[in-house]
């Protein structure tokens, strides 16, 4: 999948690629005018999540219809996404470097990770270590950092 905000397009293959074309949001409730800053899809829940701003909607991938929105989950934009193992769990990264973990089902924010720098932390990269479930985090604070998933202690 391929997010191109200049032209308002997304890019979705398979087996085959489709281009889908947005203009203004449709439905107020799951959608926005903030471009998609990053979007990822789950194949084991069929679901895509989309960053606009500081909010993620979530649309399921069977029937193209939306299911839920997260707002306001950080406190500036969010840069980057990942998902756990079980595709439970959505850890966000914000432009500030805040972390926080948002369980799917509910939108709750289960977790506060130890951010990265304020001044200058956006997170650039998060990702998932499934075995040891942890969480690895970049930021352009030039610091990579190991959190533990501890949802469970």
């Amino acid at each position: 999948m391929r997010v191109v905000p200049k032209h308002r397009r997304m890019i979705i293959g398979s087996r085959v690629f489709k281009v889908f074309e947005y203009q203004k949001p449709f439905i107020p409730d799951v959608s926005d005018d903030n471009p998609i800053l990053c979007a990822l899809f789950s194949d084991i829940r069929f679901e895509f999540y989309i960053a606009g701003g500081r909010q993620i909607n979530i649309w399921n991938a069977k029937n193209g219809k939306p299911i839920r929105c997260l707002k306001n989950c950080v406190d500036s934009d969010i840069t980057a996404m990942a998902l756990d193992k079980e595709h439970r769990q959505l850890i966000v990264g914000s432009h500030l470097g805040k972390l926080k973990v948002f369980d799917i089902l509910s939108g709750v924010c289960t977790n506060v990770l130890e951010s990265h720098s304020e001044e200058n932390g956006e997170i650039s990269f998060i990702g998932y270590g499934d075995d040891d479930q942890s969480i690895i985090t970049a930021a352009w604070d030039r610091t990579v950092k190991i959190h533990k998933d501890d949802r469970d202690e």
